[in-house]
């Protein structure tokens, strides 16, 4: 009997894109037609414009074994989120097909599965019962669900009033205690506070330790390293790369990666009316003030950021992530840390070019990526382009660097001490 227990074939997923008003505006059309017809008068004919078809996926195939967990990577509008949804058969495929073999669990939105008016308790054996359990089987995992969710006091309360982070510590809880085969994961881990994802990450690690599946997707390209043996990079619906995780991973990082520094992230076409910002394009300067890839590990570089405004908004920020190169956060900066009282003030609509130093002592010799969002801080987020550019840095041979290099750390800081004397001893 063959291990593969996920098997996809050439599956391919298309949608219409148009404006939302194709049905009214024909039925206005109608309407009008038919009242200038009654006043013996000619209505000018409304003619309709066809929507636009898009691939969401294209020709995506490949095998899953038992016990397997596959990393999903990808920047956003990749369609991972579209495949997971294939391959839990809430979206059929336009093309292809996949074939799952065993009960597969979901967690692909914060609530998806949930019936919002009933309560924490009842939602547990619901789920469960979708999954072809038992009550006694329920009740065997019940207390381990509750416990691990760690919202035993709101257990009796409508899911309705949760908050999205109790939505997720429950639905994640519950996936992965009840059992089932399969477990699909979309990024919704992102939701809960550092120490209840770490929580989350080390369940999937045992999940995948008792012969389960697992397929994740995620920008935390630490969680991937460290939890999948195998990785998926998709790229505009396409399968990119497949492999070992680590080949896989190295593919992003360099493919995320312009030629001479430079990322031009959304054209003027792919912005959607109800979008405010959107992030444009993203450059790496030396100390020469020159676009580049590779920056000397002495002197650090200058990041550029262009984002346009397309509509007046308060209290809005773009934020820059610097990863290296196993998956680690190195630092967060805003465009508002200079600068705090600039928050409430208005951004008018045009383009604009922001920009901040990274210094020398942050850096080791390797490769780093940066990740951009822009948001207005607890509100919403505006904009966001994981893992936009990545940049090497390299090791020049310089002193300072050398001496660097014999410390642990992530960074390589050159720190200021002061030392005084608080006591003498007599000889």
């Amino acid at each position: 009997m063959s291990d593969v227990v996920i098997r996809a074939k050439n599956i391919g997923k298309q949608y219409a894109l148009g404006d939302g008003q194709h049905w009214r505006r024909t039925v206005h059309a109608h309407l009008r037609e038919a009242f200038a017809s009654c006043r013996g008068a000619e209505e000018t004919p409304v003619y309709e414009t066809e929507n636009k078809l898009i691939w969401a996926l294209t020709g995506v195939s490949f095998d899953v074994r038992r016990g397997e967990v596959l990393g999903i990577i990808g920047r956003n509008g990749s369609g991972k989120s579209t495949l997971l949804k294939i391959l839990s058969r809430i979206t059929p495929p336009t093309t292809g097909w996949a074939d799952l073999v065993g009960r597969v669990g979901s967690l692909l939105e914060v609530g998806t599965g949930f019936h919002p008016d009933l309560t924490g308790r009842d939602n547990i054996y619901m789920n469960g019962a979708v999954l072809g359990m038992t009550k006694r089987e329920i009740d065997r995992q019940f207390d381990a669900i509750v416990a691990f969710s760690e919202i035993e006091t709101f257990l009796d309360t409508p899911v309705k009033r949760y908050s999205s982070g109790m939505h997720m510590r429950l639905a994640f809880s519950v996936a992965a205690h009840l059992k089932a085969d399969i477990l699909l994961v979309d990024e919704v881990l992102a939701v809960g506070d550092a120490a209840f994802q770490q929580k989350c990450l080390s369940k999937m690690d045992d999940v995948s330790h008792e012969g389960r599946t697992v397929l994740l997707v995620s920008h935390n390209i630490a969680s991937i390293l460290n939890l999948c043996s195998t990785a998926l990079l998709l790229d505009r619906g396409e399968v990119l790369a497949y492999g070992g995780v680590r080949n896989v991973v190295d593919h992003y990082l360099s493919g995320s990666s312009s030629v001479q520094g430079e990322t031009q992230l959304y054209p003027q076409q792919e912005v959607l009316p109800s979008q405010e910002l959107s992030l444009r394009a993203i450059r790496i300067r030396d100390s020469r003030d020159c676009v580049t890839g590779s920056i000397d590990v002495a002197r650090g570089c200058t990041v550029e950021v262009d984002y346009v405004v397309h509509r007046e908004i308060r209290g809005g920020q773009v934020s820059l992530e610097l990863w290296n190169g196993e998956g680690v956060c190195v630092l967060c900066t805003t465009d508002l840390d200079s600068c705090p009282e600039s928050r409430s003030m208005a951004r008018l609509p045009g383009l604009y070019r922001a920009s901040c130093r990274l210094e020398p002592t942050w850096f080791r010799a390797g490769r780093y990526w940066i990740s951009l969002g822009a948001s207005i801080p607890g509100v919403r987020v505006l904009d966001e382009a994981p893992h936009a550019i990545s940049f090497d840095v390299v090791d020049t041979g310089s002193v300072e660097h050398k001496l660097a290099q014999g410390r642990r750390g992530i960074i390589a800081p050159t720190i200021k001490w002061n030392a005084r004397s608080l006591s003498t001893v007599n000889s």
